[in-house]
């Protein structure tokens, strides 16, 4: 198994309310939540841009 790290960060209330009925509704847990919105964002193409460019990956 992977080692993992903690992450903090500050959301709306309103957001943290929505993401964690969400995330109950469908049966899930938060921190392999979180971890899949994270590689989302990643995988966008102005960020990919920035990895390529900074030789950022893997």
């Amino acid at each position: 198994m992977s080692e993992k790290k903690e992450l903090r960060g500050y959301v709306s209330p309103e957001l943290n309310r929505l993401f964690r009925a969400v995330i109950a509704l469908k049966d899930k847990n938060l921190s392999d939540t979180i971890a899949e919105a994270l590689e989302d964002w990643l995988n966008k193409p102005e960020n990919q841009e920035l990895i390529k460019k900074h030789n950022l990956g893997k």
